[in-house]
């Protein structure tokens, strides 16, 4: 297991044990299609187009491009003059470990959720990700 999905484990943790609803969020692509099985001794002729399976076609998972790593909600309560009206703070984290820097997308998609009113961040640490919580629960 790599040092950076270690520390997306422990920001995953420490998320959840401070309240928020978290979710590993992998963005990828890969192929779909009809499987087969051959017997010993028979073959395949490939009519072109397959990847692995026949009738391939490409699918992708994932929230989209450049979403965060972890991707939930922090649950907060609004302040009494705003009719104490419990609410869902999206939240999209991108965790990056040492030197590793995010893409376009990934800045691009955090300042989108940011500038949206949720909680949209690249951290490095527990602690970085502990304090985007606390901004949204007024320090708390």
């Amino acid at each position: 297991m790599s040092t950076g999905t270690n520390l997306m484990n422990r920001c995953l943790i420490a998320l959840s044990k401070a309240g928020a609803t978290v979710w590993r969020n992998t963005t990828a692509s890969g192929w779909a299609g009809k499987s087969f099985s051959l017997s010993a001794g028979e073959k395949y002729t490939a009519r072109g187009g397959e990847r692995v399976v026949l009738d391939a076609y490409p699918i992708k998972a994932g929230l989209c491009l450049g979403s965060g790593d972890i991707i939930g909600l922090n649950s907060i309560v609004i302040t009494p003059e705003m009719v104490g009206r419990r609410v869902a703070v999206f939240g999209s984290w991108e965790v990056k470990d040492g030197t590793g820097r995010p893409t376009k997308e990934q800045t691009h998609f955090a300042g989108f959720i940011a500038g949206a009113g949720g909680i949209g961040t690249i951290i490095r640490s527990e602690a970085e990700a502990l304090e985007t919580l606390k901004a949204y629960r007024g320090g708390q």
